[in-house]
């Protein structure tokens, strides 16, 4: 019988090149500040978490995928690539199989919250690579913006970011 060896596939986390904290300044209540004040992409919106109150222009790894095409786009949401990684219901339907056979089924209630859920590790995913298990980052305000946009909660009830369990 074939021993199983988990995570043989699994792209590797690059700890030299992991900064927990990418923001260039630390945030001081954007919450209550308007949201000129602090994104520059002008895709943002305020959100209910302080945490979640960043710009994609803020994030070092955000802003490397930016850069990699010619004519760098404005706000990550406006990303050739952005779209068929984030937003196509067929690439996500992929990425729920693949989910699926790694880790089981996908546990959300329907379809828009689970789709919401796999473009939000797609984006993780595309901008950072694989983090490890329990690393957790925060997804730029325009990107979660424009994620509930295409996959949106019919009661408007959004989780938000949750920092790892200790």
């Amino acid at each position: 019988m074939a021993s199983i060896k988990p995570y043989q596939f699994e792209p590797e986390s690059d700890p030299e090149n992991f900064n927990e904290d990418e923001r260039a300044e630390p945030v001081q209540e954007r919450r209550l500040n308007d949201v000129s004040e602090w994104c520059t992409c002008n895709n943002c919106a305020k959100m209910p978490i302080e945490e979640e109150n960043i710009c994609c222009k803020e994030i070092q790894k955000v802003v490397k995928r930016m850069m990699e095409v010619p004519d760098p786009p404005k706000c990550m949401v406006e990303h050739p690539g952005f779209e068929p990684n984030c937003l196509n219901p067929y690439t996500l339907q992929n990425i729920n199989n693949i989910y699926r056979a790694d880790y089981g089924p996908v546990r959300r209630r329907n379809e828009e919250e689970r789709f919401r859920y796999l473009a939000y590790r797609s984006f993780v995913s595309w901008c950072w690579g694989y983090l490890g298990r329990s690393v957790r980052v925060v997804i730029p305000s325009c990107v979660v913006n424009r994620i509930r946009l295409q996959f949106p909660d019919p009661a408007g009830q959004y989780v938000g970011f949750r920092p790892p369990l200790d």
